[in-house]
C-alpha cells in the first residue's frame, strides 16, 4: 500500500489530481493494473484511501510538533518562530502535492476531500491555538483568541502564497525561506503584542 500511495503522491505532484488514473498509479508502483482494480474499482475509491492516509499522516506529525509538553516551556517568541518554521518547511517539502491539491479543491467540488481537509484544519488550529494560549500572559492583544486566529491565517496565507504559488513573482519580490520565517515570526509577534525577548536594554541617560 505504501508504494501505491507514494506513486500517487508523485503523479499528483507532477500532473495534478485530475490527471491521475488508477492505471498510472499501478504502473508507477510496479503493480499489475488488474490487481489494483480488484482493490480499487475506480479513481474515487482510491482517492478516498489516499486522502485518509494523507490526513492521518499530517495529524500524527502535528501532534508531535505541537505536543504541549515540548512547547509550553519555550518563550512565546521562540514558540511562534518554531511554528512558522515548521509551516514553511512543510510547504516547501511537499510543494508539488499541496499545490496540486489546493488547485483541485478550488476548481472541483469534492465533498469528501473538503470534509477531510476541514476536519484536519480544525484539529490542527485547535492544537496550535491551545499551545499558544498556554502563554496567554505574554499576549498583550486585548482579544487573544481572535488575535491568534487572525495571526495564524496571516502567516499561513503568506507562506502558502509565497511557496506554493510564487513562481510568477519577479525575483526582486521573492524572499528566501529563512528570511520568510524571520519576517513572519516578527509579524505575528507584533500582531499578538508579544514583546521581543531579545530586545536590547535601553541606554541610560547620563
Amino acid at each position: 500500500m505504501q508504494r501505491l500511495l507514494a506513486a500517487a503522491e508523485e503523479i499528483i505532484s507532477e500532473r495534478g489530481v485530475s490527471s491521475l488514473t488508477v492505471g498510472d498509479v499501478a504502473r508507477r508502483a510496479g503493480t499489475a493494473v488488474g490487481t489494483l482494480y480488484t482493490r480499487f474499482p475506480d479513481k474515487d475509491t482510491f482517492l478516498r484511501v489516499f486522502y485518509d492516509r494523507l490526513f492521518a499522516q499530517a495529524a500524527t506529525a502535528a501532534d508531535v510538533v505541537f505536543d504541549p509538553s515540548r512547547r509550553r516551556s519555550l518563550p512565546m517568541r521562540d514558540l511562534l518562530g518554531g511554528c512558522v518554521s515548521v509551516l514553511v518547511r512543510d510547504y516547501r517539502a511537499r510543494r508539488g502535492l499541496l499545490r496540486a491539491l489546493l488547485l483541485y479543491v478550488r476548481t472541483h467540488h469534492d465533498a469528501a476531500f473538503q470534509t477531510r481537509a476541514e476536519r484536519f484544519n480544525l484539529r490542527f488550529f485547535a492544537r496550535l491555538k491551545g499551545v499558544i494560549l498556554s502563554h496567554r500572559s505574554e499576549i498583550r492583544h486585548p482579544d487573544p483568541e481572535r488575535a491568534i486566529l487572525v495571526g495564524l491565517m496571516m502567516i499561513d496565507g503568506a507562506a502558502k502564497e509565497a511557496i506554493l504559488f510564487g513562481e510568477a513573482r519577479p525575483a526582486s519580490l521573492s524572499v528566501s525561506d529563512p528570511s520568510m520565517v524571520t519576517e513572519l515570526t516578527r509579524a505575528i509577534c507584533a500582531h499578538l503584542g508579544v514583546e521581543n525577548a531579545h530586545r536590547r536594554p535601553a541606554r541610560r541617560r547620563s
